[in-house]
Protein backbone atom coordinates (compact mmCIF):
# COMPACT_ATOMS: atom_id res chain seq x y z
CA UNK A 1 0.00 0.00 0.00
CA UNK A 2 1.26 3.36 -0.70
CA UNK A 3 1.59 6.37 1.19
CA UNK A 4 -1.49 9.15 0.95
CA UNK A 5 1.39 11.77 -0.44
CA UNK A 6 2.76 9.46 -2.95
CA UNK A 7 1.94 9.83 -6.45
CA UNK A 8 -0.52 6.71 -8.05
CA UNK A 9 1.56 4.74 -10.73
CA UNK A 10 -0.46 6.47 -13.55
CA UNK A 11 0.33 10.28 -12.13
CA UNK A 12 3.96 9.36 -12.02
CA UNK A 13 4.33 8.03 -15.64
CA UNK A 14 1.91 11.18 -16.32
CA UNK A 15 4.55 13.23 -14.96
CA UNK A 16 7.11 11.81 -16.99
CA UNK A 17 4.68 12.16 -20.06
CA UNK A 18 3.89 16.31 -19.61
CA UNK A 19 8.00 16.58 -19.44
CA UNK A 20 8.44 15.31 -22.80
CA UNK A 21 6.40 18.04 -24.71
CA UNK A 22 4.14 20.08 -22.03
CA UNK A 23 0.60 19.08 -23.37
CA UNK A 24 -1.36 17.59 -20.77
CA UNK A 25 -3.60 15.49 -23.40
CA UNK A 26 -1.18 13.78 -25.10
CA UNK A 27 0.79 12.76 -21.94
CA UNK A 28 -2.42 11.75 -20.63
CA UNK A 29 -3.26 9.55 -23.73
CA UNK A 30 0.48 8.29 -23.47
CA UNK A 31 -0.61 7.07 -20.11
CA UNK A 32 -3.52 5.44 -21.18
CA UNK A 33 -6.11 7.72 -21.12
CA UNK A 34 -8.69 7.34 -24.22
CA UNK A 35 -8.04 10.66 -26.50
CA UNK A 36 -11.75 11.69 -25.78
CA UNK A 37 -11.45 12.54 -22.02
CA UNK A 38 -7.49 13.32 -22.08
CA UNK A 39 -7.85 16.79 -21.78
CA UNK A 40 -10.53 16.64 -18.99
CA UNK A 41 -8.24 13.79 -16.90
CA UNK A 42 -5.08 16.18 -17.72
CA UNK A 43 -6.57 18.66 -16.41
CA UNK A 44 -7.59 17.00 -13.46
CA UNK A 45 -4.48 15.27 -12.74
CA UNK A 46 -2.79 18.85 -13.26
CA UNK A 47 -4.72 20.52 -10.30
CA UNK A 48 -4.10 17.89 -7.84
CA UNK A 49 -1.50 19.10 -5.19
CA UNK A 50 1.42 16.57 -5.29
CA UNK A 51 1.30 15.70 -8.84
CA UNK A 52 2.09 19.65 -9.60
CA UNK A 53 4.90 19.52 -6.86
CA UNK A 54 6.16 16.28 -8.42
CA UNK A 55 5.83 18.11 -12.09
CA UNK A 56 7.70 20.96 -10.69
CA UNK A 57 10.33 19.32 -8.88
CA UNK A 58 11.49 17.35 -11.82
CA UNK A 59 11.46 20.83 -14.28
CA UNK A 60 13.78 22.34 -11.47
CA UNK A 61 15.85 19.32 -11.55
CA UNK A 62 16.26 19.09 -15.30
CA UNK A 63 17.26 22.76 -15.40
CA UNK A 64 19.70 22.82 -12.67
CA UNK A 65 20.92 19.32 -14.65
CA UNK A 66 21.21 21.50 -17.75
CA UNK A 67 22.32 24.67 -16.13
CA UNK A 68 19.41 26.86 -17.92
CA UNK A 69 17.50 29.47 -16.32
CA UNK A 70 14.12 31.49 -17.37
CA UNK A 71 16.71 34.00 -17.79
CA UNK A 72 18.61 32.44 -20.42
CA UNK A 73 15.70 30.98 -22.35
CA UNK A 74 14.56 35.01 -22.38
CA UNK A 75 17.91 36.10 -23.41
CA UNK A 76 18.30 32.96 -26.21
CA UNK A 77 14.97 34.41 -27.30
CA UNK A 78 15.70 37.76 -27.57
CA UNK A 79 18.89 36.87 -29.47
CA UNK A 80 16.57 34.60 -32.00
CA UNK A 81 14.20 37.84 -32.50
CA UNK A 82 17.06 39.87 -32.97
CA UNK A 83 18.76 37.51 -35.97
CA UNK A 84 15.40 37.14 -37.47
CA UNK A 85 15.42 40.89 -37.71
CA UNK A 86 18.54 41.09 -39.31
CA UNK A 87 17.72 38.51 -41.97
CA UNK A 88 14.29 40.13 -42.52
CA UNK A 89 12.15 36.99 -41.80
CA UNK A 90 9.07 38.34 -40.08
CA UNK A 91 7.50 35.09 -39.40
CA UNK A 92 10.43 34.04 -37.12
CA UNK A 93 10.66 37.76 -35.81
CA UNK A 94 6.78 37.03 -34.41
CA UNK A 95 7.28 33.63 -33.55
CA UNK A 96 10.15 34.91 -31.23
CA UNK A 97 8.05 37.84 -30.05
CA UNK A 98 4.94 35.39 -29.30
CA UNK A 99 7.30 33.13 -27.08
CA UNK A 100 9.14 35.94 -25.36
CA UNK A 101 4.82 37.28 -24.29
CA UNK A 102 3.87 33.98 -23.40
CA UNK A 103 7.04 33.42 -20.76
CA UNK A 104 6.46 36.98 -19.45
CA UNK A 105 2.78 36.09 -18.76
CA UNK A 106 1.49 38.32 -21.11
CA UNK A 107 -1.20 35.89 -22.80
CA UNK A 108 -2.07 34.23 -19.44
CA UNK A 109 -5.72 32.84 -19.59
CA UNK A 110 -8.89 34.62 -17.84
CA UNK A 111 -9.86 32.40 -15.46
CA UNK A 112 -13.75 32.12 -14.87
CA UNK A 113 -15.95 30.14 -12.48
CA UNK A 114 -18.99 28.45 -12.90
CA UNK A 115 -21.55 27.61 -10.37
CA UNK A 116 -23.96 25.30 -10.88
CA UNK A 117 -27.54 25.79 -9.28
CA UNK A 118 -28.82 22.36 -9.57
CA UNK A 119 -27.62 19.02 -7.46
CA UNK A 120 -28.21 16.94 -10.18
CA UNK A 121 -25.36 14.11 -11.05
CA UNK A 122 -26.07 14.31 -14.59
CA UNK A 123 -25.40 17.98 -15.24
CA UNK A 124 -21.82 17.28 -13.90
CA UNK A 125 -21.01 14.42 -15.95
CA UNK A 126 -22.91 16.30 -19.32
CA UNK A 127 -20.12 19.08 -18.20
CA UNK A 128 -17.01 17.06 -17.63
CA UNK A 129 -17.83 15.24 -21.10
CA UNK A 130 -17.59 19.04 -23.01
CA UNK A 131 -14.55 20.28 -25.03
CA UNK A 132 -12.72 23.34 -23.54
CA UNK A 133 -14.47 25.58 -26.61
CA UNK A 134 -17.76 23.74 -25.77
CA UNK A 135 -17.59 24.96 -21.74
CA UNK A 136 -15.98 28.54 -22.68
CA UNK A 137 -18.96 29.40 -25.27
CA UNK A 138 -21.34 28.72 -22.73
CA UNK A 139 -19.46 30.65 -19.95
CA UNK A 140 -19.50 33.59 -22.50
CA UNK A 141 -23.19 33.17 -22.89
CA UNK A 142 -23.92 33.86 -19.61
CA UNK A 143 -25.84 30.61 -18.36
CA UNK A 144 -26.41 27.07 -19.37
CA UNK A 145 -29.93 26.33 -19.16
CA UNK A 146 -30.52 27.70 -15.96
CA UNK A 147 -27.10 27.40 -14.03
CA UNK A 148 -26.01 30.63 -13.36
CA UNK A 149 -22.17 32.11 -14.16
CA UNK A 150 -20.46 33.28 -11.05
Amino acid sequence: MRAPDQLTPKQSRFVQEYLVDGNGAQAAMRCGSPAAGAHVWASRTLRIAKVSEALQAAQTVDATRLSISRENVLEWLQNAFLMARENREPAAMVAAAKEIGRMMGFYAPEVRKLQLTTGQSHVQRHMDAMTDAQLLTMISNGSAAGHAVV
